[in-house]
């Protein structure tokens, strides 16, 4: 009885590896896909076009998958203030909608993808998007996340920034009513040609308005030339995310647990920097 008793445990064990091993290895093959068609799509139509990755619930507000976005720039472009101080307080800032007829595709199973934080040069620590179960249960329960993204050139090649616009910041439109949804409360319309808008002082870790703090949130993205495919729920629970608290202060909590992990366990994905194409 003992004897079988191991047997079934360790049966059981190589069982949930091998499904964790088949769950990441579809979400490979899923990421790369939706990487593909956006490189192709850049491509065919001459534009910049940008792969976001953007969580959504499930379950009744119990389970998260991410949905992968492909958006292109129409041109649509606007002038802001940033809200800091000095000489260059006028950025420009990009819109790009969602392509016409493009599926999204879904990563489900507890997977996420991350990027290295390039949007306040914060590089050395992995950004990864909110987990929204725990909100939806006690609303700002913990640290928000961001939204990452990979932007490719009307050539095909993988870039961090618009060089035709000089934009300082890249939003997209996910439902395309040209106001760009920061909270519940907060929100900025584009529609008129010169917008000034305060931005508030940036936050720790994630910067001023990086932060996903709503399901229909489209905050600003940060474009990666590198991509890490991660068992999220695993991450999850191998840490305490009680500990992090839900002040701003304390992202750098969050930060860390996903990029110690992120550097031990992920699996990635950088671009040939001449053609663009994903390489695992």
């Amino acid at each position: 009885m003992v004897i079988m008793t191991i047997l079934a445990g360790l049966s059981a064990m190589a069982y949930r590896g091998i499904a964790d091993d088949l769950r990441m290895s579809s979400a490979m093959n899923t990421v790369v896909s939706a990487l593909d068609n956006a490189r192709a799509m850049s491509i065919k139509k001459n534009r910049y076009v940008i792969t976001v990755f953007r969580p959504r619930l499930e379950s009744g507000g119990t389970e998260q998958v991410i949905d992968i976005v492909i958006a292109e720039w129409n041109g649509d472009s606007a002038s802001a203030d940033n809200g800091g101080s000095g000489t260059n307080t006028i950025w420009t800032y990009d819109r790009f909608i969602p392509i016409q007829g493009m599926a999204v595709r879904t990563i489900e199973g507890g997977v996420n993808v991350a990027g290295p934080g390039y949007g306040t040069g914060d590089d050395d620590t992995w950004w990864c998007s909110t987990f929204l179960p725990a909100h939806a249960v006690t609303s700002g329960s913990e640290p928000w996340g961001a939204l990452v993204g990979v932007l490719y050139n009307p050539e095909g090649k993988v870039v961090v920034r618009n060089a035709e616009s000089g934009a300082d910041r890249i939003w997209v439109d996910f439902n395309r009513d040209w106001v760009q949804t920061i909270n519940a409360s907060e929100s900025v319309d584009w529609t008129s040609q010169a917008v000034v808008v305060d931005w508030s002082e940036p936050l720790p870790g994630l910067g001023a308005y990086f932060n996903l703090e709503d399901p229909d949130g489209e905050p600003f993205i940060s474009m990666t030339p590198i991509l890490a495919v991660f068992n999220e729920s695993e991450m999850r629970s191998s840490v305490l995310t009680s500990d992090w608290g839900n002040d701003p202060e304390d992202s750098y909590l969050r930060d860390k647990a996903y990029t110690d992990f992120i550097e031990q366990n992920a699996d990635r994905i950088q671009f040939n920097r001449y053609s663009g194409v994903p390489l695992k």
